[in-house]
C-alpha cells in the first residue's frame, strides 16, 4: 500500500478546520501522513491542530511543520510539499472543505492502474459545492456538462479549462519532482495551473466524475470572484478578466515557456505541436492555427467561442 502525503496549509482557519481534520482522519485509505503548515494564524487554529494531534488514535500520522511563516499562497503549499518526506502520492488540502471518506482510496485505485508506466500522474475529481453552513448549492459544472468521455480528455482541454480544483488533486512523485525543479529555478507561483498543464503534456491526467469532497464556499474563499455560483456573474467576471485585463492569460504562457525551458525532453510527441502554438513569439500564422485547431479548448460552447476570439486578436 503506497504512502499518501496530505499537504494542508492553514491560516486563521479555526472556524472550519476541525471538520476538515476529522474528514482526513476518517479516510478509508490507511497509509496516510498529514503534513500541516500554519502560515501565521492569530486565531485558535494552532490550538485545534495541537488538540487533534494529541487526541488522534488512528493509524494516520500528523506532522506540524516548522519554519518560515507568512509565505502565503501558493508558496506555503509548495514549500510544505518539499519539506514532507517522499511518498507514493501527494494531495493538497484546503482548511475549510470536507473530504468524502473514500477520496484518497478512489484516487489511489485509479492512479495505481498507470503506476507501472513511470510517468507524471494526476488524479482530480468532481466536487459538490456547499455554503458555509454546509447547505448544498450545486454540482461541479464540468461534471454535469462534460461532452466527451473522461479518458478522451487531451492537453487541449486542460490549457484553459477542465475545471480541475487543486483541492481534489492527488499526484505522484514525478509531479512533485517537477514542482521542486520549478521552485528551485525561481518559479514560486506555480501550483494548480502548472500541475495540470505539465501532467497533461508529459503524462496522464485521470478525471473522476464522482465527487470527492464538499467544497465549502464562504466570504473568505479566494475563488469566489473567479468561480461564482451564478452563471451570469460568472460570464461577467470572465469577460472582465479575459477582455479587460491584458495580463489575464499570461500565466498559461509562462507555464508553457517553462515547459520548453525545463521539461522539453519530457513532453509527449503528440503534445509538442499544440504547445508550440502558444509558445512565444506570437505570429499571425499561429493565431490562425489556434483558431482553426480541431477539438475543443473549453467544454462550454460560449467559453469556447470567447477563447477562440481571444486567439484571433492575439491576446494569447
Amino acid at each position: 500500500m503506497k504512502k499518501v502525503n496530505i499537504i494542508l496549509c492553514t491560516y486563521n482557519g479555526g472556524r472550519f478546520l476541525k471538520e476538515q481534520l476529522e474528514s482526513l482522519l476518517a479516510q478509508t485509505y490507511g497509509n496516510i501522513d498529514i503534513y500541516i503548515k500554519d502560515d501565521g494564524s492569530t486565531d485558535n487554529t494552532i490550538d485545534i491542530i495541537s488538540k487533534t494531534i494529541e487526541k488522534n488514535k488512528t493509524d494516520k500520522k500528523i506532522f506540524l511543520l516548522s519554519g518560515k511563516r507568512n509565505l502565503k499562497y501558493p508558496e506555503c503549499f509548495i514549500s510544505s510539499l518539499i519539506q514532507s518526506k517522499a511518498a507514493g502520492y501527494y494531495a493538497f488540502c484546503d482548511q475549510d472543505d470536507i473530504w468524502n471518506c473514500n477520496k484518497i482510496e478512489r484516487a489511489v485505485n485509479k492512479l495505481n492502474r498507470y503506476a507501472k508506466k513511470d510517468i507524471p500522474l494526476l488524479y482530480y475529481s468532481a466536487v459538490d459545492y456547499y455554503n458555509e453552513n454546509m447547505d448544498f448549492i450545486r454540482h461541479s459544472r464540468f461534471a454535469s456538462s462534460l461532452s466527451v468521455k473522461p479518458e478522451k480528455l487531451r492537453l487541449q482541454q486542460f490549457l484553459f479549462g477542465g475545471e480541475p480544483l487543486g483541492m481534489t488533486f492527488v499526484f505522484n512523485h514525478k509531479v512533485r519532482e517537477a514542482l521542486e525543479k520549478t521552485h528551485a529555478n525561481g518559479y514560486r507561483d506555480f501550483k494548480d495551473g502548472f500541475i495540470k498543464i505539465y501532467t497533461a503534456s508529459t503524462g496522464k491526467i485521470i478525471y473522476d466524475p464522482v465527487p470527492s469532497a464538499k467544497y465549502r464556499r464562504h466570504a473568505g474563499a479566494t475563488t469566489n470572484s473567479t468561480n461564482p455560483d451564478s452563471k451570469i456573474i460568472r460570464y461577467i467576471a470572465m469577460f472582465k478578466e479575459l477582455f479587460l485585463n491584458k495580463d489575464a492569460l499570461n500565466p498559461v504562457s509562462d507555464i508553457i515557456d517553462v515547459l520548453f525551458e525545463l521539461f522539453e525532453i519530457e513532453i509527449l510527441k503528440e503534445n509538442i505541436g499544440i504547445l508550440q502554438l502558444f509558445h512565444k513569439p506570437d505570429t499571425v500564422q499561429k493565431r490562425f492555427k489556434k483558431v482553426t485547431c480541431h477539438g475543443r479548448y473549453r467544454n462550454i460552447l460560449l467559453d469556447e467561442i470567447a477563447y477562440r476570439f481571444l486567439f484571433l486578436i492575439g491576446r494569447i
